[in-house]
């Protein structure tokens, strides 16, 4: 995405012009003002939904697919449901791509060469997980996001070059960051918010998410352990759907096309 075409650059210059309209045309300062007020709805929703692709172009949907659709797992790996969750890909014969936290990946190990060793793709979800992550500078991004990138290299020998940021948020530094280490940035198109929202039993909704072209979004960590035999339930039921829509699982770099590793 060229920076004329940007979502964020277009914004940019019309706040400018308007802002502009505001201090040389003073009889139209109401009009104006109004006009850069509504400026600040687009923005936040550029912040907050990656599939905007507001700062950066992110991968959240596939057009025009057909039969194909990608699964992925963030937050983890969790040593109390990732083992589960991969002996059900492995019973359907499923591939995904694991959004790791470095510094769970850093606590859990053998999880991490388990995802590879079974034929899944292993991708950064960043160092932690912190809420003020989509705060940092670009240098900061460059630090953290290669530090977690490190942590993935000395356990599983790869440089992983797909980031997902954490809850999805960005920010005018991300295409910077990402740039920089050479990485992409990948969104969603599916998701029925079972990470920190798991109390609000949305579960029952994740079967509904097979649909060709898209990139589903779940989560292999536990926040609510007492939820956790029905995440597992309905997830078998999404890739029963799967099956009986004859539709198959790919990873997700290859639903677009993308080097996942270097």
């Amino acid at each position: 995405m060229s920076c004329l075409k940007s979502k964020a650059f277009r914004w940019s210059v019309s706040f400018l012009i308007f802002l502009l309209l505001w201090a040389v045309f003073p009889q139209y300062r109401v009009f104006s003002l109004t006009l850069l007020l509504m400026h600040i709805p687009v923005l936040i929703w550029g912040i907050i939904d990656i599939r905007n692709s507001f700062f950066c172009q992110a991968f959240c949907h596939k057009d025009g697919e057909q039969s194909s659709l990608a699964i992925t797992f963030d937050d983890g790996p969790d040593p109390e449901i990732t083992p589960e969750i991969l002996d059900l890909l492995k019973k359907f014969g499923y591939t995904a791509t694991f959004f790791l936290i470095a510094k769970k990946a850093e606590r859990y190990p053998e999880l991490v060469k388990r995802i590879i060793g079974e034929g899944h793709t292993i991708a950064c979800h960043d160092l932690d997980h912190r809420y003020t992550c989509n705060f940092r500078f670009t240098a900061a991004m460059v630090r953290d996001i290669g530090a977690a990138r490190d942590i993935l290299k000395r356990i599983s020998g790869k440089t992983v070059r797909l980031y997902r940021p954490p809850v999805g948020l960005t920010n005018p530094h991300l295409k910077t960051a990402l740039k920089k280490l050479n990485m992409e940035c990948i969104g969603w198109s599916g998701s029925v918010r079972d990470g920190g929202n798991r109390f609000r039993k949305t579960f029952h909704l994740i079967p509904e998410l097979a649909r060709p072209g898209s990139v589903v979004l779940l989560h292999d960590t536990v926040p609510v352990p007492e939820n956790k035999s029905e995440f597992l339930n309905q997830l078998e039921n999404l890739f029963i759907s799967i099956q009986e829509k004859k539709l198959k699982t790919v990873s997700l770099h290859s639903l677009f096309s993308l080097q996942p590793y270097l």
